[in-house]
Order: C-alpha cells, then sequence, then structure tokens
C-alpha cells in the first residue's frame, strides 16, 4: 500500500545550500520531502530518520521523471515536480554505519512504471526508485547517489558508510548527467526525494561532510527534540 498522506502543519522551510526541506510535526506516521542540486556526477545527499515503532517505510525519488503519477501530481509536501533528473540510486544504512540491504535501483516493478513517472523525453522511461521496507525501531541513514555509483560498503567485508562510494574520485564519471546505460539522454543534477511513514527526518551536510562527520551530525539532528522535551519536563518539574 501506497502510504501518503501529510500529517501535521509545515514547520517551515529548512535552507542549506541547495537543499529545501519541507518537514511536518514530528509524529508517527508523517511524511518528508527534500528537493535539491547536485553539482558533480559522484555528489552523495544524506538524509537521517528516526522510528519509534516498527513500520513499513516508503523511499521514494521524483528528480527523474518528475510527480505526475503520484496522488494529486504532487510530492508529499503539495509541491509538483518536473522531470528532468539524473538516474537515482538509493542506499539505507543503519545507525552504525552498515548497509541495510541491497542498493534500492530503479528496476520497474509490476506494472512497469507504478507510481514511478515516466520521462516523455527520455523514451518515457522511468528510472525513479520506489521502494517500501519493513523497519524496526531506531535511526537510520539514507544516501541518495547517481547510477552506477553504489556504497563501496557492499563489497567489503564488514564495511561502512564510512568507507565512501565507488565514484568518490571521479567527480564526471557520467560526463555530466548523461544517461548511464548508454542511450544518450542527458539529464541534470536536480533530484527530489520524499520519506514517508516515519518520525522525524532532515537532510545531513550541505556540501556532503566526511562520512565520520555525517554519522554524528545525524545523530545530533535526531536527538535535538529528545532533549527538548526533557528539558521541558524538567523545567515543569521544578517550578
Amino acid at each position: 500500500m501506497y502510504l501518503h498522506k501529510w500529517w501535521g502543519r509545515p514547520l517551515g522551510v529548512l535552507r542549506a545550500g541547495f537543499i529545501l526541506a519541507f518537514l511536518t510535526v514530528p509524529v508517527s506516521g508523517a511524511s518528508f520531502s527534500f528537493v535539491g542540486t547536485f553539482q558533480h556526477d559522484n555528489d552523495v545527499q544524506k538524509f537521517s530518520f528516526t522510528l519509534a515503532s516498527p513500520q513499513t517505510v516508503t523511499l521514494q525519488t521524483l528528480g527523474y521523471g518528475g510527480s505526475a503519477n503520484n496522488p494529486g501530481g504532487k510530492n508529499a509536501a503539495g509541491n509538483i515536480i518536473f522531470a528532468g533528473g539524473f538516474e537515482p540510486y538509493l542506499q539505507l544504512f543503519n545507525q552504525d554505519g552498515t548497509p541495510n540491504g541491497d542498493t534500492i535501483t530503479p528496476d520497474p516493478p509490476a506494472p512497469a512504471c507504478g507510481l514511478r513517472t515516466p520521462d516523455p523525453n527520455r523514451a518515457n522511461s522511468c528510472q525513479d526508485v520506489y521502494a517500501q521496507i519493513l523497519l524496526n525501531p531506531g535511526n537510520y541513514l539514507l544516501a541518495l547517489t547517481q547510477n552506477p555509483n553504489t556504497a563501496n560498503a557492499l563489497s567489503i567485508p564488514n564495511g561502512t558508510l564510512s568507507d565512501g562510494f565507488l565514484y568518490d574520485s571521479d567527480p564526471n564519471f557520467n560526463n555530466g548527467f548523461m544517461d548511464s546505460r548508454g542511450f544518450g539522454f542527458q539529464g541534470t543534477g536536480n533530484w527530489a526525494v520524499d520519506i514517508l511513514n516515519v518520525d522525524q527526518a532532515a537532510a545531513v551536510g550541505v556540501p556532503e561532510p566526511g562520512p565520520a562527520l555525517c554519522v554524528a551530525a545525524s545523530l545530533l539532528i535526531l536527538g535535538l527534540p529528545l532533549r527538548k522535551a526533557q528539558r521541558s519536563k524538567l523545567r515543569a518539574s521544578t517550578n
């Protein structure tokens, strides 16, 4: 089942470099939308999210084909996303930086495109990612890359996020967001990601920090609401 509902009122727009993150009030089952622009083929954008209970989480990109096939033709924040971006990959990591499953690729579900929107300017190809994953409570990291920039952790025994990605040393491996499958389609650096049915989510790092800093920043972001709540309870108990 596709989980697509915008809970709570928007808290505002988080501006960090090229990223606009539209956040809901952090309650169970919230939806989060992020948009931004890669400057280089090997850029990596990371997101942190947290779950207080087991949930089926939806991870969706919209930058390649746009949001036309989504309910209402918009992303979870209620905005129209236009086609034209690069071919995305997603990689999920656990709190300790170890991979949670393999690379999430745009392999077609049945029917061929489903909720993914084909790009009419690129032979109606559906190259966005759509996945629903049952996850246990905890903190997670999600990495967005351009196809085929996969996490090195997948090919290294006991590998983690700190091992980087395949094309870290090659900022132009796709010749500037060209089609990676040999069809010659030109894309842009634009991306859009929805993370649905989680308690809290945030974009991490602009420009991308080192992996160790990225993990630390993620945990700091996820811990802020809890620490604020604890301080509020402490003030209440002393009054």
